[in-house]
Order: C-alpha cells, then structure tokens, then sequence
C-alpha cells in the first residue's frame, strides 16, 4: 500500500508551505518511504515548478535526480483545515506528498484529479475528522464518495426525469482532443445539463477538458445522461453523434502519413550520443540553440472584478480571432487535417470549467492574469497527472492557448527569438504555436526534453518537414547554445559534437535524400500536359517572399495566390507602402518573371484587425470582409495598391481582389488602381478577381467584362453555395467542394470567362484534392494553385491524364445528385487513385 492511515495526519497547521511540504514529508520519513534529504528535493523541486492542482490540492513531489533518496514509492496526506498560503493566492488544504520509484502513484495521482473536479468533495476531506474518509477518496480501486453537497459551480439540475444511454468513445482513437471538442460543442446547444461517465469518473460533456480526463480509450463504453427541458433531444442527437463516431470514423491513433517513424531495433548508440524517440523523419546538420520563450510578468491582485473579467473576456476573443487565423493559415501550408489542431485549441477557450475557475479566482481579488495562469495551470497539471501520454500531449495543447491569452492580457511575444543558421532547436518541449512559427529556411531540425511522436507538435514537425526526435531527457539542455550537432530524426538520435567519421554518415544518408528528391524534382519540372496535349498551369500557394525559391524547385509555374494578410496581422498599426513594396519586389524577383497573383488584403468580419474599428457583426462571414473592407478602409487600400504597383516593374505581379459579390465593387477597385497607377507612371498590370460568393458566379458574364482573370475560391465559394459552415461540428462533412452544385458554378464561371477570353484558376484545397483535379480540368480551369508540397504529384496526376478522360468525368459529376454520388464514380474514383 503507497498510501496508508499512519501517513494520514489530520487538523496539521503548518506556518507555511516550507513547513507543510517538511511536515508532509516527515510521514514518509517515518514511514521508511524516503530519506529525511527528499524533503529538501521536494522544496527545490517546488521552485522550478508550481504543485498547486486547485480546488485546495497540492501535490509536492521531488527532482528526478534524487529518486535515490526513495526507499519505496509512497504518498503521504497532510490536512490542513485553515488552509496554507501556497503560490499567489493558491491556498492548500491538502498537501499530498509524492515519492515515487515507479509508476506506481499514477493511480493514485488520477484518482486525485477526480477529486479535483468535485469541488464539493474535495472540501469535505479539507475538514473531515475521519482518515478513512480521505482513504476511500484517494483509493482507485473504489467507488468516488459522493459529496456532500453539489460543486457551487454546478447548475441546478432542471426538473423533469433524467435520461441516460449508452454510447461508445469513436473506436479509432477514443476520446482524443477532435471528438471531445465537437462533443462539448454539440452538448452547449442543449437547454439541458449533459453528463458523460466512464467508470467511476463522470464529466460535464460541455467541459473538453473533463471530457479528455475521462481517459476513455477506442470504443469504450460510456453512459450518457441529460436532465432539463431538452433532455430528451440531446440524448436523441447525441447517440447519434456518438454512432457517427463523433466525426471520428476515419481518425485512426497515426496515419501513414503521420506516423513517426519506427527506431531501428535494436541498434547500437553511438558513443556520446543522446537517444530519443523518432518524431519527423530526416537528417540534420547543424548547431544546436536553446528555444527560451518569452513571458511578461503581472500583478497578482486587483482591486476591480468587473473590469477584469472584462479584460479577460477581451483576452479570449482576441485569441479566438488569431486562432482562426492561425487555423486557417496552417490550413493552406499543411493542409485542414493539421489546422483542425488549432481549432480545438479554440474549444479551450470556451471551457465552463476552465471559464469558472478563472472567475471565481477574480471574484476572489486575483487579477485576470494571475486567475487565468492559474486555472490553466491548474487543469494542465491534472490532465498531465493522468498518467496517459496522449492526454500529457492535450495538456501541452492548453498550455499552449493560456499563454497565447496571456499575452494578450499582459503583452509579450510568443515568437522565436533569432536563431543562427542551420539551427537545431532544443527546448523541454514545443507547442504547437511555436512548432508553427518555426522558419524552416533556418530551422533544420527540433530536439525535445519531453513530448512524443504522436504529440500535436511532432504532427506538425511533419507537416512541415522538419527533422525532429522528442523525449530526449534533460541532456539535451545542458548543451551549450553552438554546439555542432547531427539529428537523426529517423532513428531518434542526436549526435552532440560529432566526429569526422559521425557527420561523413550523416552526409551520406542526407546525400541519398538529396538524389531522391533531386529526382522529383527533375520530373517536377515537365510541364503539366495531359497525354492528349492540353497544358493545365499548376502554380504555388505561398505567403512569405521566402517561399518563392522553395516554390520554383517544386516545380511551381508561379503562385496563383499571395496571401498579403501576414504584414497586416497581429500589428498595432499598418505596415507602410514602403514595407509592402519591399516585401512584394522581393516575391516578384523570387519567381524570376513567373506569374505571382497578388490577393489584396482579405480581412475584416471572423478575420479583424488590431488597427481598425470593426462594428460587431451578427454573421461575420456576411459582413465587412474583403474587398469591401479595403474599399471602406481606403487609408489600408491606396498604400498596398501603390506597393503592388511598383513592385510590378520587377516582375509579373497581378492584382487579385478577394470577396467581389458584383460589379460596383469591381468597378470602384479599378478605379482607385487606375488613379494610383497613374500618378506613379507604371505599365498596367492584370486586375482579377476571386469567385468566392455564387453572385460572382452567376455574373461571371458581365465581371469577365471588366475582370482580367478568375480565380476561384473553392473554399469560401462550397461555403456560401451549401449554406454550410466547413468547420461546423456535425454539417461540416457536408462542405464537400464536389457537390454538384458547386460543381456547376465553377463551370458557369469558366464559361463565361473563356467566352471573354479570360482565364480561370482554382486555389482553394479544392485543387490538391485527387479526386477533384480530374474534374477541374475536365471543366476547363487553367490554372491551379496548390501548397507547395503538392506541386509535384498534382504535375504528375495531369500528365497521366487525357483531356477526353477528364471531360468525360466533369460531365458525369454534372449530372449526380449529390457530392457522395461524384466521388462514387468509378471513373473518377480510378483516376483519383492514379494521382
């Protein structure tokens, strides 16, 4: 037994924490567990860490260094009914003390995190007189005790009967982050309380985080309760979520594309080596730098509760915002699989339990700052506490979204400090975020302390096609900023200092790398031609000047969209003309005379700026976004168009102008463009237009008048045609870009422009898609634009192709019904297959 009644001491009232955690300790002591020194391990631990679970739970543990010290795992409770001042505002009622040699606390320690979410009990064993009780609390082989009364935060249970229903987790993964998120969001629909239990653990279905720390695993059973006027309905829909597998069906734990590579077995460690675990295959070559994240400090109390709710309420959203940006941008480098990350990470923000915690901290005299951290924290520690590694991962993810809000509140970059060279980034572990905004033209390669290969950061270092091993330990940042290293991201290894011997092999193995990719890349250059000689242009999806060169290697006949809203994101001002101008010469000179489109500013409505004065919006997506913004907003307009302009002597830059619904707006865009181009004396350049509302579709006769190119935005345009939100949680399978609908005003659009002349092109995920390749080209699309990794097989997929192959399944898709019916065709199905 690790936890017994004599290591159970009852009414302690120690000074401080000091004296808690000795106090705590002592048990252990007497008990044979530790050495009378782990007591100093725990208080040294306690300055590199805060043990504060919440709900009045502490957990103080020692260093790993010193499981020396620990005769036999054990855990010792001290109950202090007064309560000792532990960080902040924390208080502790219970200190319980961990030593732990194995792994055989992490029952205990999951049990612990039970008793976390009910506060009501929790208090109870604060002041209960009976050692028993806390015994029978903390024992994970029995029933959780009821409490005495509900959690204050807890709604009262509407009248009526309670329905329940049994349901299972998604049998691919289980209850991971993607079907909790759309599970929370489905139950916060209802008008009616919702509760899912596991065994003996029961959450609050609107709760992610509750819902993640019921550690139910593939296709395990779970009961389903629902009391309050709706009851009934939410039970009625949620079974069949949960028979739709939550969204789920086609998850599984890691995909081919996603799995980290297998370490060779058994393979011997080169001397001075640091083994970890493979995380994103490759080879790297360079010198390791220390990831140092910046944090701003805050007060930890204020006077003003209601002002600080609204400042924290300020935090969130303007953190919604740039998760949506964020979402949607990693949506377009690594596709919406990898983005979708982003978007549960926005389901933490709106957590009721998170959200509660952190009020009642406020209410409590905490400013916001200092209550939010604290909450996150505290609710990270108790998902890391599980003993799950893939909830250890969800716990880096809310870490992750509490530092991006914090920084709204108290100001603070969350971005990478400059980094030498051929960097290999080291850190104890990465978010997601900072993962994302990584340089991969500097960065080669990332080693972590912690984490794991099915971590969302190592899903992204794959994405990204960064090199990377995790779970490395501590060695790894005891190294000194420059040290020559080798990363081995296919065998888990890092090479500190390697000999002459060490970076010949790795040479060698990157070489053979190199000869592959040289390979495609030399066939990336044939033009795409279907085998019946129709050329289809395939172009580059990219944002930052730096991408150009990585785009023309791909084999990129130019970029068919610039996204221009990275200069003007996360900006407390506008950046200048002459910002722009630099910024877009040097996209023009990168594609070397290759066709680089230009989109104008698409922001405003879901997408706002820090810098303008946005009325709120019902239907943000409805609303002032686009085009019309900069038509509203001339001061942000006149000064891009001008940079674009001047930029244009430098290379083929064409202006694309996002979100036209009809001819005014076009009409008084190239007005403003012809004004400006004349006053600088520069040669004309093309004027397009995205296809993203069905009015510019269905007027594509009359826009191909005055609108030099098309270009289609399959994304927004699937969108606005099915009324359907892509990311809605239960609609958004309906979002298929293969509906015949879309289908059809996509070839309305090309018709009516190849009518004038005109030429079409495609740049939404539409056009990477295998499936639907066939089909644009079938219709007539010139040109389509894709991320760059997929320039080469999309290359390859058109010169497999005959024009007459293509025709044929364009005009099948036509004539189905539904989007289902398209992807059935066996025509298309094997011409998908093929690419």
């Amino acid at each position: 037994m690790i936890l017994t009644a004599d290591r159970i001491r009852l009414a302690a009232q120690p000074a401080d924490k000091e004296a808690a955690i000795r106090e705590a300790a002592q048990l252990l002591v007497e008990s044979g567990a530790i050495d009378a020194a782990y007591a100093d391990s725990m208080l040294r631990r306690e300055g590199e860490a805060d043990t504060f679970l919440g709900n009045g739970i502490a957990i103080p543990h020692g260093q790993r260094g010193d499981r020396g010290l620990i005769a036999r795992t054990g855990i010792a409770v001290l109950q202090v009914p007064e309560g000792v001042r532990w960080n902040g505002e924390d208080v502790a009622h219970l200190v319980v003390a961990i030593a732990a040699q194995g792994d055989e606390h992490i029952a205990v320690l999951r049990r612990l995190t039970d008793v976390l979410g009910e506060e009501a009990l929790a208090a109870r064993l604060a002041r209960t007189g009976d050692k028993q009780a806390i015994l029978a609390a903390l024992d994970p082989d029995a029933p959780l005790p009821a409490a005495d009364a509900a959690p204050a935060q807890a709604p009262a249970a509407a009248p009526g009967e309670t329905l329940t229903t049994e349901v299972h987790a998604p049998a691919a993964a289980g209850m991971h982050a993607r079907p909790a998120k759309l599970l929370a969001q489905l139950a916060k629909g209802f008008d009616a309380r919702i509760t899912l239990t596991h065994g003996d653990r029961r959450a609050d279905a609107r709760s992610m985080i509750a819902l993640l720390q019921l550690g139910a695993g593939p296709g395990a059973a779970m009961t389903l309760s629902a009391i309050g006027p709706e009851a009934a309905l939410a039970v009625e829909k949620l079974r069949a979520a949960f028979a739709d597998e939550l969204g789920d069906r086609d998850e599984a734990p890691a995909t081919p594309a996603d799995a980290a590579p297998a370490a060779a077995a058994d393979e011997p460690l080169e001397a001075g080596a640091i083994a970890g675990l493979p995380a994103s295959p490759g080879i790297a070559i360079g010198v390791l730098h220390r990831f140092r994240s910046e944090a701003a400090g805050y007060a930890e109390t204020a006077a003003d509760p209601a002002g600080e709710k609204a400042a924290l309420e300020a935090a969130l959203e303007a953190a919604r915002a740039e998760l949506k940006t964020v979402s949607a941008e990693m949506a377009q480098r690594v596709g919406d699989k990898h983005a979708a990350i982003f978007a549960a990470h926005a389901e933490f923000l709106e957590d009721p339990e998170l959200l509660a915690e952190a009020h009642r901290a406020i209410e409590g005299g905490a400013s916001a700052p200092a209550a939010w951290d604290g909450a996150a924290r505290s609710r990270a520690t108790a998902l890391a506490g599980i003993g799950d590694p893939l909830l250890a991962e969800r716990a880096t993810d809310l870490k992750d979204v509490a530092r991006r809000v914090l920084r709204h509140l108290v100001g603070g970059s969350e971005t990478v400090a400059p980094v030498p060279e051929r960097a290999v980034i080291a850190a104890e572990d990465l978010t997601p975020s900072e993962t994302a905004n990584l340089d991969p033209a500097r960065v080669v390669g990332l080693v972590t302390a912690a984490g794991g290969p099915t971590a969302h950061t190592a899903i992204l270092a794959r994405a990204l096609g960064i090199p990377a091993v995790v779970a490395a330990g501590q060695g790894v940042l005891a190294l000194a900023d420059g040290t020559p290293v080798v990363l081995d991201g296919d065998r888990g290894r890092l090479i500190p200092n390697p000999d002459a011997d060490a970076i010949r092999r790795a040479e060698a193995a990157r070489a053979r790398g190199a000869e592959r990719a040289e390979a495609a890349k030399r066939a990336a250059f044939r033009p795409a031609i279907t085998q019946d000689g129709h050329r289809v242009e395939v172009a580059a999806n990219v944002r930052r000047p730096e991408e150009a060169i990585e785009a023309v290697a791909a084999g990129a006949e130019g970029t068919g969209l610039v996204r221009s809203e990275f200069l003007f994101d996360e900006r407390a001002e506008p950046p200048s003309e002459e910002e722009q101008y630099e910024l877009y010469r040097r996209l023009a000179e990168g594609f070397g005379g290759l066709p680089v489109v230009l989109r104008t500013l698409d922001a405003g409505g879901d997408k706002p700026l820090r810098f303008v004065n946005h009325p709120a919006e019902a239907n943000p997506f409805l609303g002032l976004r686009g085009l019309r913004l900069s038509l509203a907003e001339p001061a942000l307009f006149r000064p891009q168009i001008r940079a674009a302009l001047r930029a244009a002597r430098h290379g083929d830059i064409r202006i694309m102008l996002p979100m036209v619904d009809g001819l005014a707006d076009l009409r008084a865009a190239r007005e403003l463009i012809e004004k400006e181009r004349l006053s600088l004396a520069t040669p004309p350049v093309e004027v397009g237009i995205m296809v993203e509302v069905p009015s510019a579709a269905v007027m594509a006769d009359q826009l191909a008048r005055e609108a030099d190119f098309f270009s289609i935005g399959t994304n927004d345009l699937t969108q606005y045609t099915l009324a359907v939100d892509r990311l809605h949680p239960t609609l958004g399978a309906r979002s298929d870009a293969l509906d015949p609908a879309v289908l059809r005003l996509i070839q309305m659009t090309v018709q009516a422009a190849h009518a004038r002349g005109r030429w079409v092109g495609v740049c939404g995920n539409m056009a990477a898609d295998p499936m639907a390749a066939p089909i644009l080209v079938g219709l007539g699309v010139d040109e389509l634009s894709v991320s760059i990794p997929n320039v080469a097989a999309l290359k390859a997929q058109i010169r497999a192709l005959s024009m007459a192959q293509a025709e044929a399944v364009a005009r099948a898709a036509l004539g189905c019904a539904t989007a289902a019916e398209v992807r059935a065709l066996p025509a298309l199905r094997a011409l998908g297959e093929a690419g």
